[in-house]
């Protein structure tokens, strides 16, 4: 079979012309949000976006009408983009054709003539970019529409598209020779030019891998605009490790210096390569744990609360637009780096979102127009272990109640007091001591009258399950001497039933008061120091080792009174008694309502909630406890005999 050229006419009969070759890209980038663009148009591909209408002729033109177009038998693809016009003359598809298209879509006033005008705009940045570059996108988008429509393609499908009979056959056998079909190979042809050319180099290198078999090797259909992408993009990769070996050679011999140089070379040629970031960072590291890193290259951290705030000073020759990207990491750990602050032109910044109980280091990038502009700073290590906060005492009776509120991070607090009693000479090493007490709280009784100074920690979990203590919170408090509470109350009713008599026992320090209760009681023990000066005490006798008050309740009423020790400024409540002076019961009134049933009716005795109803005809009878909601009703029953009963109602205390 003899070996044809492309342009060369076949010299024997029979012979037929090579298969055309495809493109295996679009070679574009934005293509993907183009073809969308059509598709919403109505385009099925760029060719129908590049056919403008054409102006209807003027009614008074020349002799009536103007010449009219020859007919329209599609456009050719394979050799350049053309177009035909009037008098079979054909027309190449150049910048000036494509400006002419966007007037005639501005000027159609059709429904789609602006949408249309903006595709022409992207079509002719394509057109700038490559003089072949429509006509490889038109070709791409046939070959797409011919492959998607059918398992083999005639050219009858190709001239449906709009391609010219002369072409049709040829382009439907190419692509039925092996044009991708629809999948992952063909998504990566489609979208290798929006990673490529840039500086995200691994993720052209998964694009590549994905791209269809032979798209840029040369056993395979040649494209070579494909095949220079995927070349640049593993020179990229060459360059790349060949920086990484001489950073480890760099760093073996001690040059950290040069190493970090490679090292940063490495970043800017592939920035999505989270090992050369790591890397980067990981020598850093070791430049600002050299003891002879200069002091101006230093990042100062500072624990403040729950922050860490950073300050670093500008570079020499520090140039207009460089900013600053901060990156935190665990020690040790460059890998796990994330981002807490973007390209900021500022000389500090602040973390208020940093895990406390691990030591972390901050890596300070410095970058000019989104480009790494130098081998980053790196803090020593921080550790962030937040204190307690609003820690407060109050002197309570017998000791000392402590509140303060921990980090919400804090896995244990530890309480520790040193300081002895009044009574306690000289300090020594019993004077600290570990006190027991609750997350936020602690009640440090009993204590011997003193001064006392405590000291709270908080804990936090390292990432070995052990506890990392933050520094202490010292609070300085004074225990006093408190009186003791009185024990015991009795209460002694006078023959007359109008005078009672109360008695206690003095307390054992401090003196014992008997005060009438106007406040809801109070547990014994419990400091009622401001309730002691507003109110008036009840005059007391002592007789012997007691001591007595004489009260005559109010009738109808009912009166509190505690016993309260005072010692100097303090008082601490004892025991607390009700007593209550009912009224008698009047306007009895008992109606028998059945033979085994009789109605009571009386006015209620104040203030006492229960009443005491018994009645007995001498050999039977009962009794009943009648509350005040029962007399609510009207008339409380009871049951009787139908003897004659007598019934009486005492009030209950």
């Amino acid at each position: 079979m003899a070996v044809l050229r492309p342009g060369q006419p076949p010299k024997a009969s029979g012979t037929r012309p090579p298969l055309p070759a495809l493109p295996r890209c679009p070679g574009m980038r934005g293509y993907v949000d183009l073809r969308a663009a059509m598709r919403k148009a109505g385009f099925r591909h760029a060719a129908e976006a590049l056919r403008a209408p054409v102006a209807a002729p003027a009614t008074d033109a020349l002799f009536g009408t103007l010449p009219t177009a020859d007919k329209d038998e599609g456009f050719r693809v394979l050799d350049g983009l053309w177009f035909p016009g009037r008098g079979g003359i054909w027309h190449r598809v150049d910048r000036p054709y494509v400006q002419q298209a966007r007037a005639r879509w501005q000027a159609s006033g059709g429904p789609r003539g602006q949408q249309a005008a903006a595709l022409v705009d992207v079509l002719e940045t394509v057109l700038l970019d490559d003089a072949m570059g429509l006509r490889r996108l038109v070709l791409w988008e046939v070959c797409c529409l011919l492959v998607d429509g059918g398992e083999s393609p005639a050219a009858a499908d190709a001239v449906a598209l709009g391609v010219h009979r002369s072409e049709a056959g040829q382009l439907a056998a190419a692509v039925s020779a092996g044009f991708p079909g629809a999948g992952p190979a063909r998504h990566a042809a489609e979208t290798l030019n929006d990673v490529w050319p840039g500086v995200r180099l691994r993720e052209a290198e998964r694009v590549v891998a994905r791209l269809p078999r032979g798209s840029g090797y040369p056993d395979g259909p040649a494209d070579h605009r494909l095949a220079a992408l995927v070349d640049s993009v593993r020179a990229r990769a060459a360059e790349v490790d060949r920086l990484a070996a001489e950073a480890a050679r760099s760093e073996a011999a001690g040059a950290l210096r040069a190493a970090a140089t490679a090292r940063l070379g490495a970043l800017r040629l592939a920035r999505d390569d989270p090992d050369a970031q790591t890397e980067l960072l990981r020598v850093a590291t070791l430049l600002a744990d050299d003891p002879f890193a200069p002091a101006e290259a230093e990042v100062e951290a500072v624990t403040d609360e729950r922050a860490v705030r950073l300050s670093w000073c500008a570079p020499p020759s520090r140039a207009a637009g460089v900013t600053y990207r901060v990156l935190r990491f665990p020690d040790g750990a460059p890998h796990l780096a994330v981002e807490t602050a973007a390209g900021a032109a500022d000389l500090g910044s602040a973390d208020t979102d940093a895990p406390v109980g691990r030591p972390l280091r901050y890596a300070v990038v410095p970058l000019r127009r989104d480009r790494i502009a130098g081998v980053p700073r790196v803090t020593a290590p921080v550790l962030l272990t937040p204190v307690v906060t609003e820690l407060r005492a109050t002197v309570v009776p017998g000791g000392v109640r402590l509140r303060w509120r921990p980090d919400p991070a804090a896995a244990e607090v530890r309480v520790t007091r040193s300081g002895f009693g009044d009574a306690t000479e000289g300090w020594g090493g019993a004077s600290l001591v570990r006190v027991p007490c609750a997350h936020d709280r602690l009640l440090d009784v009993p204590l011997a009258p003193g001064t006392y100074t405590y000291e709270v920690r908080c804990g936090y979990r390292d990432p070995d399950g052990d506890l990392v203590w933050s520094r202490g919170v010292t609070l300085t408090e004074r225990a006093e001497q408190w009186p003791s509470p009185v024990e015991e109350l009795t209460v002694r009713r006078h023959a007359d039933g109008e005078r009672v008599t109360i008695a206690w026992r003095p307390p054992e320090v401090g003196d014992g008061l008997l005060l009438p209760w106007t406040a809801g009681p109070v547990p014994p023990g419990t400091d009622v120091s401001r309730l002691v000066r507003a109110v008036e005490q009840i005059p007391a006798t002592s007789l012997g080792a007691e001591s007595c008050a004489e009260l005559t309740p109010r009738p109808e009423q009912r009166v509190r009174v505690t016993a309260v020790s005072v010692l100097g400024a303090r008082a601490v409540s004892g025991p607390s008694m009700l007593i209550e002076h009912p009224a008698p019961v009047r306007d009895l009134t008992v109606r028998r309502l059945a033979p085994d049933r009789a109605g009571l009716h009386f006015d209620w005795p104040e203030p006492a909630v229960l009443v005491r109803v018994t009645w007995s005809d001498g050999l039977r009878g009962g009794e009943r406890c009648v509350p005040r909601s029962a007399l609510a009703a009207g008339w409380v029953e009871i049951p009787v005999s139908a003897e004659e009963c007598v019934v009486t109602v005492v009030p209950m205390p």
